[in-house]
């Protein structure tokens, strides 16, 4: 091997080492049926996650932050679709993993916060129970008291009267 040859070679491994341990970018080209899978992907988890919010908020769940989040997935979702249409489906890939994550991650959100106002229903449910069983109890031993009370005074005057008898 010439002199020239050795220092091509040499200065291709340097340049290709170098850019391997560079910046950290990835040299992955994703195509268009990763891109459009990731994509529906990306779709089916958002829909998933609307559903999931819904269910939270008709629980009685506070869901205003999970919308805000829900916005930025759904921003993520069109930036991929975009994307997508330009062809650029490295980007498209990457947003709608993005998309997904944001996504997944609100569901769970979503779910637990569900789950926490299904508990305080609950809870709330049976105080109302609780309450209004001892209010009827305390109602029926107040009218027994004054039906106790009544019945004394009332016949402590019936014996205290005295029939006259006719002559």
């Amino acid at each position: 091997m010439g002199l020239f040859t050795r220092c091509f070679f040499v200065l291709l491994l340097i340049v290709f080492l170098a850019s391997a341990l560079g910046a950290g970018n990835s040299f992955c080209i994703v195509g268009s049926d990763d891109a459009a899978a990731r994509v529906g992907e990306a779709e089916v988890a958002l829909r998933r996650t609307f559903s999931a919010v819904l269910e939270a908020e008709s629980a009685g769940a506070n869901v205003s932050e999970l919308l805000v989040e829900l916005d930025v997935a759904g921003g993520n979702l069109t930036a991929a679709e975009m994307a997508y249409a330009r062809g650029d489906f490295d980007e498209a890939s990457s947003r709608a993993q993005q998309c997904t994550a944001v996504a997944d991650g609100v569901a769970g959100e979503a779910q637990s916060l569900k789950n926490s106002a299904s508990t305080r229903a609950r809870n709330k449910e049976l105080q109302t129970i609780g309450f209004s069983m001892i209010g009827g109890l305390a109602s029926v031993l107040v009218v027994s008291l004054i039906w106790v009370l009544f019945k004394r005074s009332y016949l402590g005057k019936l014996s205290g009267m005295k029939p006259e008898a006719e002559k």
